[in-house]
Formats: C-alpha cells, structure tokens, sequence
C-alpha cells in the first residue's frame, strides 16, 4: 500500500498522524515552501459545532492520540448586535492558531510525523499521484481539485476583512458581531490570543457584487464599532483580505482509492466558518479506513450531518433584519437559553435553529 496526501492543512496532517500511529507511513505534497495559512489569524473550536464532542482538544489527544496545544481556552462569549449586547459563558471552547505562528496546530501536528516526508513546493497534479500511489487522500481545500472529480455542492462564496490587532484584552473573552450595516447576512468576531493581541475579522457572503465592493468601508465599520462595544481604541498593525472564500461540501467522501478531507471534504461549518474539528476529525477517518479500521463514508456521516444543521441555521440568520438581531440578542439573556450554547449533548445547532424560529417566521 502506497497513499499520498495532497495538502499539509489539518487534514492532511491529521490523516498522516493517524497513518504512522496504525503501521503506514505516506507522503505529503504541499504547494507553499512551508506548513501554514499564507496568513496568520487565531480560530475557534467550539462544541457548538459538533455535539456531542464536549472537549475536542481532550477527545483527539485521549481518542485518537493527537495531542494539541490550544492557545487559550474560551469561557465567556459576547454577541452584539446593532443596539444590543449579551453573553454566554461556561465552557466554550478554544482560541488556536492558523498560519505562519510557531504555535499554530498545523506546526503542532506536523512535529508529530516520524516517517512521512512532507514534499514543499510541490505543483504535482492529481492525475499525475494518483497514477503512482495505491491510495490518494485529497486535502488541498482547492474548489477546483474537486470539481475535476465530483460534484461540489457550495453554499455560498465569502468574503473576509481582517487583521492582527493590539489593545487590552481578556483571553478568555470572545466578541462577536452581528450587524448587517458592515457584516450583511454575516458576521464579526475578535479572538484574542494575548491579553495584547487578537484577530479581529469582518465575514459574510458575496451575494451581491456591492458587498464586496464595498469591503473597506464594511472593515472600518467594523472596527468602529468593535472599539465602541470593548471600550478602547484598537490599533491595526496587520491586515489582510479574501475573496471568493468557498464553503460547501462534496457529493461523495471517498470515490474508488481518492479520499476528500478538509475543505474538500465539507469540513468548514456553514454557521461560524470555522473548520478545525471538521477537518482533523475527516483525515482521522480517512486514515482509519486506508488502514482497514474503518468505513469513511460512514465514519463521515455525523460530519455531513454537522455541516447540514450548521447550513439550516446560517439560513435562518441571513433572513434576520438588524431589529430582529436584537430580538434574538436580547433573548440570550434568558438563563435558560444560555444553557444551549454551553451543553453541547442538547444538539446545540438544532437548538440554536429552534431559538430562531419565532424571528424568522413571517
């Protein structure tokens, strides 16, 4: 058995972890000179995303003896909308970082390959690998790679504004924003990773061409406004922009010996746009199955069930007027609606879906 691994993200990675830790080894062609985003910004991985996973740092290190170092953990979490402001707190999840950073969780997985060689610079095709190798793991997040392959169902194509950022701030405090004056049928979110430093990013999707003409505007918007709702003034001191972000999912997750993870996968969840769990969790089972130990399309059910639930509820908040935004703000500070967001074993998405309704029925 021979398997190549196109793409060192955390899919990739991962599947070439979990190849080493069951007797195979495999190698990995990456296109950039070295591991990482071609920008540096911090995530979350939160069990909003995938109950009934609590703590997915402890469930991948006991489990699947992956071990990852997150940069801060998350216990209260702050959502602002237009003229409102609530929060949420208890055991939210994790700040990581993505990118360039020593710390990020593609470096911390890549330390944890013995035998597998990692190929930078590397421009082979998949036609080409796939001619030489048994079995074929597709982890490059590339819309295209797909495509030539299978259908690829896409959910909408985003938009990202962002930057490293320096002020005062709470490393176990996240703000979020939702406001459709800078981020339409979208969000903002501040991480931080430092009591110094955090990312700050203005997301939404490019339903309309205006949108995206008028990112710059949309970013100081954003910015305003984040150093209204944190009481201080935020200093920019690096910025970077996307376009043409693609969130989706393909058809099939395995056909014949090609194997999608990833992005390629579907892993990035349509409600919060992060993917961390998704994507480690869908290399891990793409491995398990290569080695015998498993069947990756059913492994990646619950994965596909994830992302549907996400999509169901990403809808339901583009639908929401500023007014009703801060309808749905206002009621998180029902206790008892807190609780959704912090027992992830309640099916928090289906939950979350629920608490919606009443806002977006006619």
């Amino acid at each position: 058995m021979k398997t190549a691994i196109i793409g060192a993200g955390l899919a990739g990675l991962s599947c070439a972890v979990t190849l080493e830790k069951h007797g195979h080894t495999a190698d990995i062609f990456e296109q950039r000179k070295k591991i990482g985003f071609h920008y540096d910004i911090a995530e979350l991985m939160t069990p909003i995303l995938h109950a009934p996973i609590k703590d997915a740092v402890k469930f991948f290190s006991e489990t699947h003896d992956i071990h990852l170092k997150p940069t801060s953990n998350v216990q209260k979490i702050y959502v602002h909308s237009e003229n409102e402001s609530a929060y949420v707190e208890g055991k939210i999840g994790f700040i990581n970082m993505r990118g360039e950073y020593e710390e990020s969780y593609e470096k911390q997985l890549a330390e944890q390959l013995v035998h597998s060689t990692i190929h930078y610079d590397s421009h082979a095709t998949y036609e080409d690998i796939s001619k030489e190798y048994t079995h074929v793991v597709l982890a490059t997040g590339n819309l295209l790679d797909i495509q030539q392959i299978q259908p690829y169902d896409l959910a909408y194509p985003s938009t990202f504004a962002g930057a490293l950022v320096k002020g005062d701030f709470v490393r176990n405090e996240v703000h979020t924003w939702f406001n459709n004056h800078f981020a339409p049928q979208g969000m903002g979110y501040l991480l931080p990773h430092s009591t110094t430093h955090a990312t700050l990013v203005n997301v939404y999707p490019q339903y309309e061409d205006d949108w995206v003409h008028r990112r710059n505007e949309f970013w100081q918007a954003m910015v305003k406004q984040a150093s209204l709702n944190l009481n201080q003034k935020i200093t920019i001191e690096k910025e970077f922009t996307i376009t043409d972000y693609m969130v989706g999912k393909c058809n099939y997750p395995r056909i014949g010996n090609t194997f999608f993870v990833g992005n390629c996968f579907g892993a990035i969840t349509p409600f919060l746009g992060f993917g961390q769990t998704g994507s480690i969790l869908s290399g891990i089972y793409a491995a398990q199955d290569i080695c015998g130990l498993g069947n990756y399309e059913e492994l990646s059910k619950p994965l596909y069930k994830d992302y549907d639930d996400s999509l169901v509820l990403r809808r339901a908040i583009e639908s929401l007027s500023n007014h009703q935004l801060d309808l749905v703000t206002m009621s998180l500070r029902n206790s008892m609606l807190k609780k959704i967001v912090t027992q992830p074993n309640m099916s928090v998405l289906k939950g979350l879906s629920h608490l919606l309704k009443p806002f977006t029925s006619k």
